[in-house]
């Protein structure tokens, strides 16, 4: 496997990397470079893999979050999707019932024919 591949492997391993790649203060170039330098091993991965652990939130972060919900503006949330959802599908689905009253005219026809 050449090092192109090896790398490939690293970062779908380590995938905190992309952290980095969206606020713009890594690019792919860069670590790409860092690994053919130094390796998988090196210590110099440490710097990227600590940071991101500091920032991802621990299960005690989401029971805590899970805690504070508010179950009734959570139900009236829903409530509002489910009448939006039943508004669109009575605009905008077409219910093919018969009763309605519009009959097209054929195109070759006038008004007056």
């Amino acid at each position: 496997m050449d090092t192109k591949e090896k790398f490939k492997l690293f970062v779908r391993n380590n995938p905190q990397f992309a952290t980095y790649i969206k606020d713009g203060s890594m690019t792919w170039q860069k670590f790409y470079e860092l690994y053919d330098m130094y390796g998988e091993e090196s210590s110099v991965w440490n710097d990227f893999k600590e940071v991101t652990r500091k920032n991802s939130p621990t299960i005690s972060d989401i029971v805590n979050m899970a805690k504070n919900i508010d179950i009734n503006k959570l139900q009236d949330g829903v409530n509002s999707l489910s009448k939006a959802f039943g508004l669109f599908s009575e605009l905008f689905i077409n219910k093919d019932t018969g009763d309605s009253t519009y009959k097209p005219r054929a195109l070759y026809r006038r008004f007056d024919d």
